[in-house]
């Protein structure tokens, strides 16, 4: 008996992630989804077409020619889908109904918290979904309807609101300044940088001080930070909120990046989504002095 050719989205949207992840491993974190399962719906589909699609090299899984073909045609498919989704949502204008949003953990605890439970109260027939992402693909997947994102250059693709920029300075707690008079003395908590006095360190107000600690995350170098292992550069939204933090002499305040609420254009009328924009644009306006560094310090 032939075998059956017929391929459903699941595989395909398995293909893709292992294609954008390039591990499978990396692929079933991506989908919530264990490694076995993802490694045996590869199998199965391999099979199934009778080719490879994907080779084992020392970095993970690379295409074959035949993934690649598989994987151009799955991509169209997820644009054209998500066309299809974008214009079905966007033809909805009533108050009711799911809006799915995303952003960093650290915007949604120190900044948005309040503005949604405010937004919420205002429309008790929207439903929020949440999601703490950095990645800007998740609207352009149709994974989030709205976004709220530090850019610079965000996509033309993509419309939406700029806030304003988000000012930083470098924190630390009271009694770590005062223990450690002198700049050599003190430590960075930074990021995952390969060298202990990158350029960012030479050119800030502590170039002496050297990284010993580091956190991708910002909640978590604000935390490091209150507990004495270190100063920390961090969005003053973030670090003025905390009375467990002050400003480290000169308390310079740096330019950071540009605060977005973004969506997509498809979706941009819709009674909801332009709702949560404006309302947003409104709330956090209001906090300018906050997000600018402009308030006296706690």
């Amino acid at each position: 008996m032939q075998k059956c050719r017929m391929s459903n989205w699941d595989n395909l949207q398995i293909i893709l992630a292992i294609q954008r992840c390039g591990s499978i491993g990396k692929a079933a974190r991506s989908m919530n989804l264990n490694y076995s399962t993802v490694h045996r719906r590869l199998s199965a589909y391999e099979e199934t077409l009778g080719v490879k699609l994907f080779e084992r090299s020392a970095t993970g899984q690379v295409c074959t020619p035949a993934g690649l073909r598989i994987c151009d045609v799955a991509a169209r498919m997820e644009e054209e889908l998500s066309e299809a989704e974008r214009s079905v949502v966007g033809s909805h204008t009533d108050m009711e109904g799911e809006l799915r949003i995303t952003m960093s953990a650290s915007i949604f605890q120190t900044l948005m918290a309040p503005i949604l439970g405010a937004f919420s109260e205002h429309h008790p027939g929207i439903r929020l979904s949440l999601t703490f992402t950095r990645d800007i693909s998740d609207l352009f997947r149709r994974e989030a309807d709205v976004a709220f994102r530090f850019s610079n250059n965000p996509p033309e693709s993509l419309v939406g609101v700029r806030i304003t920029n988000c000012a930083q300075s470098i924190y630390a707690c009271v009694n770590y300044i005062e223990t450690r008079p002198e700049p050599q003395d003190r430590h960075w908590i930074g990021w995952k940088d390969r060298s202990r006095r990158p350029s960012w360190v030479q050119n800030s107000s502590e170039p002496l001080a050297e990284i010993k600690h580091s956190a991708l995350d910002n909640l978590a170098k604000q935390h490091m930070a209150a507990n004495g292992m270190g100063m920390t550069m961090l969005p003053c939204f973030i670090g003025d909120q905390d009375p467990r933090l002050t400003r480290v002499p000169p308390k310079t305040v740096f330019r950071g990046r540009d605060l977005w609420v973004l969506t997509h254009e498809d979706i941009r009328k819709t009674s909801r989504v332009r709702t949560l924009l404006e309302f947003s644009r409104e709330q956090l306006k209001s906090k300018s002095e906050l997000l600018e560094g402009r308030l006296p310090e706690n």
